[in-house]
């Protein structure tokens, strides 16, 4: 898939989530309020996806404690020996690898009295489970079909892919450290400015009717 064919299934894939699906937590509904999409293959070089593992439609805790709703992703991951002869385990990018999640910020429970604003606030649904799994089933966080009706919403950049004062190339420099080299560090480096203000972010205007 292109660009343009991601893009466009990020539209789907959006609307059918605001009008057709909640979060479910035992007896509690949350409809997804705000989401962002991050998706690397070899011809949507978002660098700012992180690598992972995963079938589709699996909860992720992302690198920065919030939580993911994976797509489909493969990634080989090796042991090499570094420049200082030291064995590392890390992720070989390359033309084969897809990985790849959306991003919750979030949730807005159905009878719209609560807000759950953030990723870390959102990630609160996934913690604190049964250690001998007794009960686990009911408790777990579960994408359910719900009628949400027509909903409104519009798209943005996504937030704080940059930190203040940092540069692109600090930033993919931080990425590439989970990668073992080579890698075209130049082409990522163009690659991040393409994507960094790409409007990826999806926000709801109006509740369920």
């Amino acid at each position: 898939m292109n660009t343009s064919d991601i893009e466009e299934r990020f539209e789907q894939i959006v609307k059918m989530l605001f009008e057709n699906f909640a979060i479910q937590k035992g007896e509690s509904k949350y409809l997804l309020k705000e989401i962002e999409f991050y998706f690397y293959n070899k011809n949507h070089r978002d660098i700012i996806t992180h690598p992972r593992v995963s079938k589709a439609l699996c909860w992720y805790v992302n690198d920065f404690g919030g939580i993911d709703l994976n797509f489909e992703s493969r990634i080989q991951k090796e042991e090499q020996i570094d420049s200082k002869g030291k064995k590392t385990m890390k992720y070989v990018l390359d033309d084969e690898s897809y990985f790849g999640g959306i991003l919750i910020r979030q949730l807005i429970s159905e009878d719209g009295r609560e807000t759950l604003n953030g990723p870390l606030a959102c990630a609160e649904l996934f913690r604190c489970y049964e250690a001998t799994g007794i009960g686990m089933n009911e408790d777990l966080p579960l994408l359910v079909e719900r009628d949400n009706g027509k909903v409104e919403y519009f798209s943005k950049p996504r937030f704080n892919i940059l930190r203040k004062n940092q540069t692109i190339e600090q930033k993919v420099n931080n990425i590439l450290y989970e990668y073992h080299e080579p890698i075209d560090k130049q082409l990522l480096y163009s690659d991040f400015s393409n994507f960094i203000n790409k409007h990826y972010g999806y926000e709801r205007q109006t509740t369920s009717r």
